[in-house]
């Protein structure tokens, strides 16, 4: 009953996020090319993820609570509150309000778990490719929170002073994701985790080098501070065009509730790696288009 619980919440949370917040974007997404069209559902596909996980800390809360280190009190204290830190992020990013101060704090507390799970985690396990790719993965993550926090100040702010170190970490975490493609193209794309792309996927392997080449060229663009903004935007419109046809389609075959939560949460993993690549985009484009979602006095 707990499991199932869990599936049905972080299913529900997730997608009323992502369809309120593409109905509060729809006038962006109807102008323009289309990478700016994508950038437009950037924080929705930041916000629907968010959400998702929310609602998995709040309907399973005690086994979440077992990740929360031991020389931390109140365990189960510490689970719901980051799962309401999750939703309220999304809402805050899909109704534009507050957006500097949640996206800063959502990105500190990201960076948070970086170094009080996945540091140590990883250090004890220093050959596990997967262990430096979830360290990697959190780290980006919360980069494309404080760039998006960043971006709010006005030209000149110190708030503006994020943008830098946050797009050399998340052109870090796009390099890295590259060589792991490469080197094992037969995984699923996006994220590089321990699934396996489905073999009803034509050409496989195709579709690791693909999202390879594409995390590569966009990794060094990023970090050499080159068309940024458009780099950053076909790495989360490439991201995104994986979950739809590669993610969400894995859904169907599950059988169990815990097969249900894992694929669920490969979707929002996914679909988060595509929105912090676009709001990574948004944060250093155009004023205008940091503008369009009306925070730049937030």
């Amino acid at each position: 009953m707990e499991i199932s619980r869990s599936v049905i919440t972080m299913s529900t949370t997730g997608l009323i996020v992502l369809v309120a917040g593409v109905a509060a974007c729809r006038h962006e997404l109807a102008r323009g090319p289309l990478h700016e069209r994508m950038i437009a559902l950037g924080r929705v596909f930041v916000a629907a993820p968010l959400a998702t996980f929310g609602g998995l800390h709040m309907a399973a809360a005690r086994g979440i609570s077992t990740m929360v280190p031991a020389y931390m009190p109140w365990r189960l204290f510490w689970a719901y509150l980051v799962g309401m830190a999750l939703i309220a992020t999304g809402l805050s990013l899909i109704a534009g309000r507050l957006v500097r101060w949640s996206a800063l704090l959502s990105g500190a507390m990201l960076l948070a778990f970086v170094l009080m799970l996945h540091v140590p985690n990883t250090i004890a396990n220093l050959h596990d490719r997967f262990a430096w790719a979830v360290l990697l993965r959190d780290t980006g993550f919360a980069s494309g929170l404080l760039a998006l926090a960043g971006s709010t100040g006005s030209p000149g702010s110190g708030w503006r002073r994020l943008l830098t170190p946050a797009r050399i970490e998340f052109s870090i975490t796009a390099l890295f994701f590259a060589v792991e493609h490469f080197l094992h193209p037969e995984f699923a794309p996006g994220v590089p985790l321990s699934r396996l792309t489905p073999p009803w996927i034509p050409v496989p392997r195709l579709w690791g080098y693909a999202m390879g080449t594409v995390l590569l060229a966009s990794g060094a663009m990023l970090l050499v501070n080159r068309r940024t903004h458009e780099a950053a935007a076909w790495l989360g419109f490439a991201a995104a065009v994986v979950v739809v046809v590669i993610y969400v389609p894995m859904l169907g075959p599950v059988h169990g509730t815990a097969e249900a939560v894992d694929s669920i949460n490969y979707v929002a993993d996914t679909l988060l790696f595509a929105g912090t690549a676009l709001i990574v985009a948004e944060a250093l484009g155009r004023p205008q288009v940091a503008a369009m979602h009306g925070e730049l006095s937030d």
